[in-house]
């Protein structure tokens, strides 16, 4: 007869150490994040570049309203790149996604920010 605490131990869940990622697994993930950033301000360059700088009767024109935009939305990327990469530190650390592609993007929460401001902009 065996008492309760004693016997093999192999049917009991093995505890799993978390995995470390590589510094190049890292460092990929935050370029992709990164890339993300720099992808939204080309885009803001490239609509600036397309706005008109003629004013209508005594309005700022839509290229001086994108220029005000433009300063509240570095703020704005400022602080979504800095969500980013807390969020970005808690998903290498924990999370089991292996691609640093879907990890980055997973960390960019300034896609959230395009969507947000380019609604009212594209309508």
């Amino acid at each position: 007869m065996r008492n309760v605490g004693e016997g093999d131990t192999s049917d009991r869940d093995r505890v799993t150490m978390p995995r470390s990622r590589s510094a190049a697994t890292r460092v990929l993930a935050h370029l992709v994040m990164l890339g993300w950033h720099v992808l939204v301000i080309i885009a803001y360059f490239v609509l600036l570049d397309r706005q008109s700088s003629m004013r209508v009767h005594y309005d700022s024109s839509p290229r001086e309203d994108m220029l005000i935009f433009g300063f509240y939305g570095a703020l704005v990327l400022l602080v979504t790149l800095l969500v980013g990469l807390a969020l970005l530190r808690e998903l290498l650390a924990e999370s089991r996604i292996n691609s640093t592609i879907v990890l980055g993007t997973a960390a960019a929460p300034t896609l959230l920010f395009v969507a947000m401001a380019a609604g009212p902009v594209l309508s």
